[in-house]
């Protein structure tokens, strides 16, 4: 780290009940090579943990900033705008508590599109499954990633010309604060996070190429990110989802009862196919999944049909949207 420089690299990582891969993924931040005349904040904010997150915190008090705030105060939205104010960084780059940076390059990987143009307003990295995920999410996360760009190039994703700024390409909002980063001018400027419950870096990507930006995605910026959920837990994810994105960035969906049938049948034999050429799974461990994998593509079909059903109910969608932001 350098001892004589005033700019920074910021790094903000919202916390609640985070304790696995918490440690971990602070190590890793804080080893990571930095860029000449550059030093890193690492900003915390906890919103109420009850497991140990709190006392693996405090062990790295006087190298990051901490903030605790009540669970009631968390916005997925408001709480990164919240830090992106606190922070003192050029760039921001943001990471959920179970993201572990790849390599100690992720840093500079991350925030190397900006340097490209000053028209790259935010950037987005892979996400590599952990290799004893569900097989379900484990190959939902790879196959998201691994049509989006070689692993060395970048991908840029404008909707608007850079030469005469008319529109040429509808907006693509794919993008996830899993693992990303942003100028923090803008964020702090006229395009901020906006309070949302959900989905709120696909709103920031969408905010970013309507104002003339453009969203780059860097495959070498890399983290071990995949979400642990048993099956009904995977059903609350799916329903919040297709929630969040209707209400966040008006994504439609329709549902019909034959998908809700058997629309779990196909992604099932996928993750069979996918399972059993898997390596990183054992014979018992194999054995295990197939029996558990039909359950939870059940539980995402289900989750997308009755999102869909509260959404066509006005009473149904206004409490729907409320409990998706508690569970944040």
């Amino acid at each position: 780290m350098s001892k004589t420089s005033n700019k920074y690299i910021s790094v903000f990582i919202p916390v609640f009940n985070g304790d696995k891969y918490l440690a971990e993924c602070l190590e890793a931040i804080l080893h990571q090579h930095l860029p000449e005349g550059y030093d890193l904040e690492l900003i915390v904010i906890d919103s109420g943990s009850k497991d140990s997150s709190m006392d693996i915190l405090r062990q790295y008090q006087d190298r990051i900033t901490l903030l605790e705030i009540p669970n009631s105060e968390f916005g997925h939205g408001k709480t990164r705008q919240r830090a992106a104010e606190m922070a003192r960084g050029e760039f921001i780059l943001f990471l959920s508590q179970d993201a572990t940076p790849a390599h100690y390059d992720w840093l500079i990987n991350m925030i190397e599109p900006f340097f490209a143009s000053d028209k790259i307003g935010c950037v987005f990295g892979r996400q590599t499954p952990r290799r004893d995920a569900t097989p379900t999410i484990k190959r939902e996360v790879a196959t998201a990633f691994a049509g989006l760009g070689a692993p060395d190039s970048l991908v840029l994703h404008r909707s608007k010309s850079l030469v005469d700024n008319h529109k040429i390409n509808s907006l693509n909002t794919f993008f996830s604060d899993v693992n990303s980063a942003v100028r923090r001018s803008l964020l702090v400027g006229k395009i901020p996070f906006r309070d949302l419950k959900y989905a709120e870096d696909q709103a920031l990507a969408e905010d970013m190429q309507k104002n003339g930006y453009i969203k780059a995605y860097t495959p070498v910026g890399e983290v071990w990110h995949s979400n642990e959920y048993d099956a009904r837990s995977y059903y609350k994810r799916k329903f919040d989802e297709y929630i969040g994105l209707q209400e966040s960035v008006k994504t439609t969906f329709t549902a019909s009862r034959k998908n809700l049938l058997l629309g779990w049948i196909r992604p099932t034999i996928a993750d069979y196919k996918f399972l059993l050429k898997d390596p990183d799974y054992g014979p018992r461990t194999k054995l295990k999944w197939l029996l558990r994998t039909p359950f939870y593509n059940i539980g995402g079909v289900a989750g997308k049909y009755y999102a869909i059903k509260h959404l066509n109910n006005p009473e149904a969608r206004k409490k729907a949207s409320l409990e998706a932001g508690r569970r944040g």
